[in-house]
C-alpha cells in the first residue's frame, strides 16, 4: 500500500509519465544521459569531423531505430547542448513531390525564426550575428585591400561593438527602429552584400535572398518581420508592405525550387563564418508507403542536391530499421554513401538505465520508483518493448494507484497473470507443506486415535482459497479513449502555439490535404486523387481534386497577393467554367494578407458567384483541426500513437464534422458509417 499521506500530496501533482515522447527537439523534456551515450558521442563527434575539415563538407547521420526507442529524444538532447552555438533545423516528411526542396527550406526557415529557450533572439539572429562580426573583421582588419578603399566611421564604430567576441551585442546595439539605427543597420547590410559579391556571385537570387535575410534581424517590430517572413517563404505580399521594408516582390515566374537551393546554400556559406548546421529529417516513415514512390524518389533528389550544394551542415535521418532497409534499396550508392557516413543503431536500453529513466521523470516530485511502485509492478512496466511504451505502462500504473482510475485491459490482464503466477507458486509450496504436516498429524492421530479428516478438510480450504484469489478480468478498454486524449491534448499544444512565428505555404496545405485524404482511401478505396490544368502550363492555385464515383471536389489553398492572385484566380475560375461537374473550394489563412485591391476583389467575386464554389477563410478553430487531422495520421503512421487509422479517423470526423475543410471528408465517410 503506498502511504497514503504521500498520496494526498501526488494527486495535487500532476503525473511525471503524462508525457512520453517528444516531438520535435525544441522541446524540453527529462533526460536521463547515460543512456545512449556512446550514440550521442558519436554524433557530436562527426559534428566535430565537419568544423575540423579544411573543406567543410556536409556529412550524414543515419539514426535508426525502432518505434518509441527515443530517436526524437536523443536530437532533442543534441539541441539542449548546442543550440547556444549551433543552428540546430528541423525538418518533417515533406508531402509534395514537386516541392521538397522549398518544403525544407521552409522548415528551415521556421526553425531559424524561432527563439532560442532562455534568450530573447532567435537563431537566425545567432547566425546573422556572429557572420557579420566575422565579416567586418575580414573587410576592415584583415583584408581591407580587397573591399574597401577606406574605412568609415560606421565600420569603426561596429568593430569596437564586437572587439571582445560578445557578437550579440551587435544586435542589441544595433536591432533598432530609430532613424540612426536603421542606417547602421542598412551599413551593415551594405557591407554583407560587398563580401558576397567579392567572394561569390552577383547573379542569380542569392544577393537579394541575403539582404531579406539581413533585414529579418535588422527590425524590431514584429509586424515588418512578419513582412519579411512571407517575403522570404515566397509568398506574395502586397507591395505597400514590402515599400515600408524596401524589398522588391518575387517575379512571378520565379521557380521556387532554384530559389529555396539558392537560400540553403546561403545558410550553408554564413555557417561557414559562424558554426556547422545541424538539419535534422524526422517524421519520415510516411515516406516508405506505396503511394509516396514519386515523394520518395523526389527526396532522394533534393538530399542529393543539398549534400552537393550545401557545405558545412551535419545532416541527420531519424528512420525505422525497415524503412532504412527500404532506403538503401530504392536509392543509389551516390545518396546512402552520403547519409550514412557515420550510423548509430539504438537498442533498447538495459534494466539498470529503464530504472533511471523512469527515476529521471520522478525528481520533479523528489521520490523513487521504489516508493510507488512493487517489484511485481516494476518488472511488469520494464517488460514493454519500448521506452515510450515503458513510460505510458509507468504513468497507467501511477494513475492507477494516485488517482484510483483503472487499468488499461492490457495491464489489467499482465496484472492478472503476475499474481495469479505469484498465486500458483505459493500454493504450491503451501501444498507441499500441508501434505508433509498431515503425514505428521496421521502418524500423532493412529497413537491417539483422533480422526484423520482434520488435515484434509485443511487442504481443501487452502485449495478453495487458491481459486477465489485471481483477480476479475471483466474491465474492457476503450480505444476510443486514447484517442480523445491525443486530440484534447494536441489540439491545447496546436492552439498555445497558434500565434508563434510559423511559415504557412499554399504547397505545404495542398500536401497536408492529399495525406489526409491518402489515408481515407485505406477504409473507402475508390476514393481517387487527382489535379487540373491548364493548356500553356498557366499557373493556377496549388489544389486537390477528389473524386467518388460521380461526385467530385476541387479543393486549393491561395495564399498570394496582387498580380499573381489575379492571374491564379482568373486561370481557376476558368477551371470553374470548364469542370462543372466538380465542387471548386478556395481556401485562405486567416494570418495571410487578406485579399485587397480593385481587381483582385472582383476575380474573386466572379469566383463568389458560381453555383458550384466557395471562398473559404482558415480561421483559428479550422487551421487547428486540419493540423490536428494531419498530425494525428502522421503519428500514428510514425506509430507515435498506437491505434487503428481507421478507427481514429472515424473518430475525429464525427467530432469535428463542423469544420468546414471537413466537409468534404466527412461526406465521403458518411457512407463508410452506413
Amino acid at each position: 500500500m503506498i502511504d497514503l499521506q504521500l498520496q494526498a500530496q501526488l494527486q495535487k501533482r500532476k503525473n511525471p509519465y503524462g508525457s512520453s515522447r517528444v516531438d520535435h527537439p525544441f522541446q524540453t523534456h527529462n533526460d536521463a544521459d547515460n543512456v545512449f551515450s556512446k550514440e550521442f558521442h558519436r554524433i557530436q563527434s562527426t559534428l566535430k569531423d565537419i568544423k575540423q575539415d579544411i573543406n567543410h563538407q556536409s556529412k550524414g547521420v543515419v539514426v535508426v531505430g525502432k518505434p518509441g526507442f527515443g530517436k526524437t529524444h536523443l536530437m532533442m538532447r543534441l539541441a539542449n547542448s548546442r543550440l547556444r552555438t549551433n543552428r540546430v533545423l528541423f525538418i518533417r516528411q515533406p508531402n509534395n513531390p514537386d516541392a521538397v526542396i522549398y518544403h525544407i527550406y521552409s522548415r528551415i526557415l521556421e526553425s531559424l525564426i524561432k527563439s532560442i529557450p532562455k534568450i530573447n533572439y532567435t537563431q537566425l539572429e545567432y547566425l546573422i550575428a556572429n557572420s557579420c562580426a566575422n565579416i567586418f573583421q575580414e573587410i576592415i582588419v584583415e583584408n581591407p585591400h580587397l573591399y574597401v578603399k577606406k574605412t568609415s566611421k560606421k565600420d569603426r564604430e561596429i568593430l569596437t561593438e564586437v572587439e571582445n567576441g560578445n557578437y550579440l551585442k551587435l544586435l542589441t546595439y544595433l536591432s533598432s527602429d530609430t532613424k540612426a539605427r536603421r542606417e547602421l543597420w542598412e551599413h551593415i547590410e551594405n557591407r554583407v552584400y560587398l563580401w558576397w559579391v567579392t567572394n561569390y556571385s552577383r547573379a542569380g537570387y542569392g544577393p537579394e535572398i541575403l539582404k531579406g535575410i539581413i533585414k529579418f534581424c535588422g527590425y524590431k517590430s514584429i509586424d515588418y518581420r512578419c513582412i519579411i517572413r512571407e517575403w522570404l517563404a515566397m509568398n506574395e505580399v502586397p507591395a505597400k508592405y514590402l515599400d515600408k521594408v524596401r524589398i522588391s516582390s518575387w517575379s512571378q515566374s520565379i521557380n521556387q525550387e532554384e530559389v529555396s537551393l539558392e537560400a540553403l546554400k546561403i545558410f550553408g556559406y554564413l555557417s561557414l563564418l559562424d558554426e556547422p548546421l545541424i538539419i535534422v529529417f524526422d517524421q519520415l516513415e510516411g515516406l516508405g508507403r506505396e503511394y509516396n514512390q514519386n515523394l520518395l524518389y523526389s527526396f532522394g533528389e533534393a538530399i542529393k542536391e543539398i549534400f552537393t550544394h550545401v557545405p558545412n551542415s551535419l545532416i541527420i535521418f531519424n528512420l525505422f530499421p525497415d524503412r532504412w532497409e527500404q532506403l538503401q534499396e530504392e536509392f543509389d550508392d551516390s545518396i546512402i554513401d552520403r547519409i550514412s557516413q557515420c550510423q548509430v543503431f539504438l537498442e533498447k536500453p538495459s534494466e539498470e538505465q529503464l530504472k533511471a529513466i523512469l527515476n529521471e521523470k520522478l525528481k520533479s516530485i523528489n521520490i523513487s520508483i521504489e516508493q510507488i511502485f512493487t517489484p511485481e509492478e516494476i518488472q511488469i512496466i520494464l517488460n514493454r518493448n519500448s521506452v515510450r511504451g515503458i513510460i505510458n505502462s509507468a504513468s497507467d500504473f501511477y494513475n492507477y494507484k494516485i488517482h484510483s482510475i483503472p487499468l488499461p485491459e492490457y495491464l489489467n490482464l499482465e496484472t492478472s497473470n503476475t499474481i495469479n503466477s505469484q498465486s500458483n507458486s505459493h500454493l504450491q509450496s503451501l501444498s507441499s507443506e500441508i501434505k508433509q504436516i498431515k503425514e505428521v498429524v496421521l502418524k500423532i492421530a493412529e497413537k491417539l486415535d483422533i480422526e484423520s479428516n482434520i488435515a484434509s478438510n485443511l487442504e481443501t480450504k487452502v485449495e478453495q482459497n487458491g481459486e477465489t484469489s485471481i483477480v476479475d478480468n471483466s474491465t474492457q478498454s476503450n480505444g476510443d479513449q486514447m484517442i480523445t486524449d491525443y486530440l484534447n491534448q494536441q489540439y491545447s499544444e496546436l492552439e498555445e502555439n497558434y500565434h508563434e512565428s510559423q511559415v504557412i505555404t499554399s504547397s505545404d496545405d495542398r500536401g497536408k490535404l492529399e495525406k489526409i485524404f491518402a489515408s481515407l482511401k485505406t477504409i473507402k478505396p475508390d476514393i481517387q486523387l487527382d489535379s487540373l490544368g491548364l493548356d500553356n502550363q498557366k499557373k493556377i492555385p496549388d489544389h486537390l481534386v477528389i473524386q467518388i464515383g460521380d461526385i467530385g471536389y476541387a479543393i486549393s489553398f491561395l495564399y498570394d497577393s496582387g498580380n499573381a492572385f489575379c492571374a491564379r484566380m482568373n486561370n481557376w475560375n476558368e477551371l470553374v467554367v470548364k469542370n462543372s461537374h466538380l465542387n471548386f473550394y478556395i481556401y485562405r489563412d486567416d494570418r495571410i494578407y487578406q485579399v485587397s485591391g480593385e481587381k483582385s476583389l472582383a476575380v474573386l467575386d466572379k469566383f463568389k458567384q458560381f453555383s458550384n464554389a466557395e471562398y473559404m477563410v482558415l480561421k483559428k478553430d479550422e487551421r487547428i483541426v486540419f493540423e490536428l487531422v494531419y498530425q494525428m495520421i502522421v503519428d500514428i503512421q510514425n506509430q507515435d500513437l498506437e491505434v487503428k487509422l481507421d478507427e481514429a479517423l472515424s473518430v475525429v470526423l464525427t467530432r469535428y464534422s463542423h469544420h468546414s475543410l471537413l466537409k468534404t471528408a466527412h461526406k465521403i465517410i458518411g457512407n463508410i458509417q452506413t
